[in-house]
């Protein structure tokens, strides 16, 4: 579906811990490269998901961590905190946490009302 959005100009929308759902294709695709390196997003910070545990939300330790895996990819992350900031860069939608939830759902409403607008 990923593959299928970028190849057809849609835009893509991820909070949380959505962007890893990106990771999907890492050396995917015929080039090889990674169709998000060179992008800045906001999602769950690993220092935090590190934390997690010894809260008792995790049953163990994460085997990989959404922002180390995308910084290898060439992707900025923006935040360092699980808090309410959002970020658009091209036509991918992201937000850092659940606290980012109520302005992740207006840049996306703008972000693409303003894409029907321009139609």
């Amino acid at each position: 579906m990923l593959r299928w959005a970028l190849d057809n100009e849609r835009h893509i929308l991820a909070i949380c811990h959505g962007p890893a759902a990106l990771l999907s294709l890492a050396n995917t695709r015929e080039t090889g490269s990674f169709p998000f390196a060179g992008y800045t997003i906001t999602g769950f910070p690993d220092a935090q998901d590190r934390e997690i545990v010894d809260t008792g939300y995790l049953p163990g330790p994460l085997t990989w961590l959404v922002g180390e895996k995308s910084q290898t990819l060439g992707v900025t992350i923006a935040n360092s905190d699980a808090d309410g900031s959002t970020h658009k860069d091209r036509r991918l939608v992201t937000g850092a946490s659940p606290l980012a939830a109520n302005d992740f759902g207006k840049l996306a409403a703008e972000t693409l009302l303003a894409e029907v607008a321009a139609s």
